[in-house]
């Protein structure tokens, strides 16, 4: 039995339910993704299309949907799960998006059965995508099956790069369990699922749930994440002195911390002072009097801050986030899922689905985010202050002796399908349905509050403080219930945690997705040619999209210190859309199928045909062609609406020589003007059968994309301008952030090749099979703006613009033996290497590389009775790390940090 199914051949549907009719030649014909048609088997479809069966499943060791898109070599650049914070989906929450052709997440429409559900997980650039994660429990899912095409004469928007379909097994009988229990050296995870089925003469239902239990996993955990990451903003931090430091007396303020000797504030600011207006500079000038200091305590052992500069301490101090901060969050999931039919006549059938899900997420991160958008003076009178005057704090208000931070995220699905399906006449049926699909993704994250901070840092500190709202009172600060807190290197483990809790505190955002769809199809058999009965499906669907985030008091209040304000709205828009595919069998052995789809949007419309040629040419030998255009809406919350996105990135400054980037406000609207993606798609493919045993399967693929939607990479708007009028700066001239938005880019354009090949040896009682699928891209060309220049960028990790990171070869071999109740696969998993170009401009040379990864994985499998099956094994059994990147350590779209993780797995059927 060959381990993974990889048919050569693709296709869609509605439904998927495998109904049965008999077709002319008495071969039971079945309904696939790819097709609305009823068809005698996947190998009579033109679209190339693969399928991974429920064996492949159970022997690649994953526990939930979203790894099994490491077994799909044309998925590339999954998003979502892992921080990745030059370019990346939400690392706060399990989550993992499909990306087939490392087109994005948003170009890969993923079904459910056959339906659409929402979304409320978006990459970077806000492009929402169907989290993998939590979609059906495993041990439900019957097989996927991936159309690696275009599809949107059957699908409409969103299936631009191709269709995942996840289907669930709806014809089981009986009770099933399973249990996993992964270990990963820090993080391990637990899962536990269960299946129920059963029925009478006129109704049948299959339902399960799974719990699954992942632990986090932490930079400091791995080698290849554990590396110094500076930030400016730290703590110990920095100071601006804007006078002549002194004592209580009046004296010259000098300070040793034991490390850099003893050191004269005061004569220091003095002569600093004294040089720059001897050099012309204002003596009154603010930028005459403010001189920068690191924290006195900066280079102490123990702090974790590091001076940087000529001379201490007239430079910066920083430390380094990366150790504390997460490569994965914690959560803990329940998802349930319910789907059954009843027959109402033996010709007319009823049926309905149902999905619950819950997740409860923690991102352990770094003790607290840097104040980027406002200064904290601390008075005189601050116990901590050791200069006598007022100063400016330049830092964040607790470092690596802090506590982690806990960010924590919710979520809660639902979606519901009702529908009827049956004859209608002849040989005409009918599917009507309608579906409610609903997320909500609750968002907990620490932030500090400005102006409490202030509050605390001038002796009104705590919860029990009885300051007025303007932080003024009667009583002497720091007393009657009131303390300070000081933002000073020495004092981070003196500092009441009670008072931080007071100003360090959450700011909630809700964010919810709906669909409500109604659609139906009507398919029958038309008039006969040479090689059977034509047949024609009709159809039409309606759907209403809705997004809202709604942001508390808190975050709009502008008094958030790291995050900007975010501005709460909502957006909703109607489809429609009508289509009709036609399968044309003109010769016994040569099958052709047409269709195309109208969608209209309001704003815009779309109408894409599709036209696809199947030729049995020998037994041993089919080809295949499929041309079409496709089409993807611009997301709602890129174009409908009125919420406006705020936050944060790494960004440095062209115009400070060295500046090795810290996070900076980015600021993000909507554009109403935004038109479609549009492509133009084609595809050719043959299927060889050489000897008994033996397969081959070669397509060329090509997509021409026009009008490709991107948002402005931050740091490439400052790099272009670095005074313009998107570059935001304060009254010093120092970078504050940058406001970006959504454009139609040129063009993208892109081809390769997909090969898979197998081969089965019959060895007496034993069988071995060897099977390997491979994904190559020839060529993947952008252009950012029409009439621009044109980019080649496969090969490269595309840090800079909004192309993926683009493997040129991806590759997975399989090796299964079978022997009786024994069966054994060693899985090899190859991604080539690309060129690291992480803080160069687009175009420019680097000669950075991120290397190949080779990842090996294996699994013992014994069947020990009927209803018992024991397996163990190891994904990444060599404990290889991923290959090294700039700034992030390794590319956690395309590798992952884990190291081996080593599993046992028990399930059982009754």
């Amino acid at each position: 039995m060959a381990l993974i199914s990889l048919c050569a051949a693709a296709h869609p549907a509605m439904a998927q339910q495998k109904d049965a009719d008999q077709g002319d030649d008495g071969i039971a014909e079945i309904v696939v993704t790819g097709t609305y048609l009823k068809v005698k088997s996947q190998a009579d479809i033109p679209d190339p299309t693969q399928t991974l069966d429920r064996d492949a499943i159970s022997r690649s060791g994953v526990s939930n949907l979203s790894q099994l898109t490491n077994l799909t070599p044309a998925n590339i650049g999954s998003m979502g799960g892992a921080q990745d914070l030059s370019k990346g989906g939400p690392e706060n929450h399990g989550s993992r998006s499909a990306n087939l052709r490392g087109l994005g997440p948003s170009s890969t429409l993923v079904l459910l059965n056959g339906h659409r559900t929402a979304a409320t997980d978006t990459d970077s650039n806000l492009n929402p995508y169907v989290n993998l994660n939590t979609l059906v429990p495993l041990i439900e899912i019957q097989r996927v099956e991936t159309v690696l095409d275009g599809a949107s004469a059957l699908y409409g928007s969103d299936a631009i790069a191709g269709v995942m379909n996840f289907i669930t097994d709806d014809k089981f009988n009986g009770v099933a369990a399973g249990g996993q229990y992964t270990f990963i050296d820090g993080a391990p995870k637990y899962l536990a699922e269960g299946m129920f089925g059963g029925g009478g003469d006129r109704f049948h239902v299959v339902g399960s749930f799974s719990y699954e239990h992942q632990k986090n996993l932490q930079n400091s955990q791995r080698r290849v994440t554990n590396f110094y990451s500076p930030s400016g903003t730290s703590q110990p931090g920095n100071f601006i002195l804007s006078s002549a430091p002194h004592t209580a007396s009046g004296g010259d303020v000098v300070i040793n911390n034991g490390v850099n000797g003893a050191i004269d504030y005061t004569q220091l600011y003095n002569n600093t002072v004294a040089a720059r207006v001897a050099a012309g500079a204002n003596p009154t000038a603010a930028a005459t009097k403010n001189v920068q200091v690191a924290d006195p305590s900066c280079d102490v052992p123990g702090t974790g801050g590091v001076f940087v500069g000529n001379s201490f301490p007239l430079g910066a101090c920083q430390f380094s986030y990366q150790a504390m901060n997460p490569i994965q969050p914690a959560y803990k999931q329940v998802l349930s899922h319910v789907r059954g039919t009843y027959d109402l006549t033996d010709t007319q059938q009823i049926f309905f689905e149902g999905r619950y899900y819950f997740q409860d997420s923690d991102r352990y991160g770094v003790a607290s985010t840097p104040i980027t958008r406002g200064n904290i003076i601390v008075p005189a009178n601050n116990p901590g202050n050791p200069f006598g005057v007022p100063v400016t704090f330049l830092g964040r208000v607790m470092g690596v002796n802090g506590p982690h931070d806990d960010d924590k995220t919710d979520l809660t699905g639902t979606h519901l399908v009702l529908g009827a399906k049956g004859k209608l006449w002849g040989d005409w049926e009918y599917s009507l349905d309608g579906v409610y699909s609903r997320e909500q993704q609750v968002y907990d994250v620490k932030e500090t509050d400005l102006v409490s901070l202030q509050y605390a840092v001038n002796g009104y500190g705590g919860a029990g403080c009885p300051v007025s709202f303007n932080g003024t009172a009667s009583f002497v600060p720091g007393t009657n219930g009131c303390s300070y807190f000081s933002p000073f290197g020495k004092d981070q483990k003196v500092n009441s945690q009670a008072v931080i809790d007071q100003f360090f505190t959450y700011t909630t955002s809700r964010t919810v997705s709906e669909y409500m769809i109604a659609e139906g199809v009507v398919t029958g058999k038309l008039f006969d040619l040479p090689g059977g009965t034509s047949a024609l499906a009709v159809g039409g669907q309606f759907r209403n999209e809705y997004r809202s985030i709604l942001y508390d008091a808190f975050r709009t209040s502008g008094r958030t210190a790291y995050l900007p304000p975010g501005v709460s709205g909502s957006g909703t828009r109607q489809i429609g859309s009508g289509f009709a595919e036609l399968g044309l069998p003109i010769l016994k052995d040569l099958y052709v199928d047409g269709a195309i789809r109208y969608e209209d949007y309001g704003p815009f419309d779309s109408i894409d045909p599709k036209i696809g040629v199947n030729w049995h040419a020998t037994p041993e030998l089919t080809l295949r062609a499929a041309a079409s255009t496709a089409f993807r809406a611009p997301a709602l919350a890129q174009s409908v609406g009125s919420a406006a996105t705020s936050g944060t990135s790494n960004l440095y400054d062209p115009l400070v020589a060295g500046d090795k980037g810290t996070f900076r406000n980015v600021n993000t609207v909507p554009n109403n003007k935004l038109q479609p993606e549009t492509s133009t798609n084609y595809d050719l493919g043959i299927t060889w059968n050489p000897i008994r045993h033996a397969e081959v399967s070669v397509d060329y693929w090509n997509y021409d994309f026009k009008k490709k939607i991107a948002l402005q990479n931050a740091q490439a708007v400052i790099n272009a301008d670095p005074t313009g009028p998107a570059v935001i700066r304060d009254a010093s001239g120092t970078l504050v952030g940058v406001n970006v938005g959504y454009f139609n880019a040129g063009a993208v354009t892109t081809d390769g090749i997909d090969v898979s090949a197998a081969y089965t040896w019959d060895l007496d009682d034993h069988e071995l099979t060897l099977r390997s699928t491979l994904a190559y891209i020839h060529s993947y060309e952008i252009q950012n703006t029409p009439g621009g220049p044109i980019y080649e960028v496969v090969g490269h990790r595309n840090a800079n613009s909004f192309a993926p990171v683009t493997p040129r070869w991806r590759d997975n071999t399989y090796l299964t033996w079978e022997h009786g109740p024994h069966t054994a696969t060693l899985t090899m998993r190859y991604t080539s290497g690309v060129v690291d170009d992480y803080g160069v401009n687009l175009g420019a040379a680097s000669s950075a590389t991120v290397g190949s990864w080779v990842v090996w994985d294996a699994q013992y499998a014994f069947q020990a009775t009927d209803a018992i099956r024991v397996s163990v094994g190891a994904v990444n059994l060599l404990d290889r790390d991923p290959p090294w990147a700039k700034f992030t350590g390794y590319l956690p779209s395309l590798e992952d940090a884990l190291g081996r993780q080593v599993y046992i797995r028990l399930d059982t059927k009754f």
